[in-house]
């Protein structure tokens, strides 16, 4: 079976996250947004409150960069350990999104080994907010579906 890169981006970014964790996901998207992103906010997008696999899997293939927002909260959470797989296997094996974890309060003997290859960005950084918007380089789209 032949794996072809997407090229075609419906969404700048998506963001997954526990709902735990939504004042951070929030901040992060509003960050985004304002300087002329758009995107997908896993809990406050999705369409009569449920989402099915397929879905999840649709919009992470449709975004040009997945952000995963990873506190105390979240990483030991069934939902969140698919969310890092789903990523990570269209990040990797398809050559697709581009995928960013996002650190909250969270100590690096804490990160799941399968993410201590990549480099994520710290909440709590002085530098977050720089580092955010120069992880969207040469990933500004014009959305379809949505619209901020």
């Amino acid at each position: 079976m032949e794996l072809q890169k997407n090229t075609t981006f419906v969404y700048d970014f998506s963001i997954w996250y526990s709902e735990t964790d939504e004042d951070i996901a929030s901040t992060v998207a509003e960050i985004l947004r304002s300087s002329g992103h758009c995107g997908y906010l896993e809990h406050q997008d999705e369409l009569g409150g449920m989402l099915a696999i397929s879905s999840v899997t649709d919009i992470i293939r449709r975004s040009g960069v997945t952000f995963v927002i990873l506190s105390a909260n979240s990483l030991n959470s069934y939902w969140c350990q698919k969310i890092l797989e789903w990523n990570l296997f269209h990040s990797i094996e398809q050559a697709g999104t581009k995928f960013i974890p996002v650190y909250a309060n969270v100590q690096d003997e804490q990160v799941p080994v399968v993410l201590r290859h990549i480099i994520g960005l710290k909440y709590s950084s002085t530098f977050f907010k720089t580092k955010l918007l120069g992880s969207m380089k040469s990933k500004k789209v014009r959305c379809t579906r949505f619209t901020s």
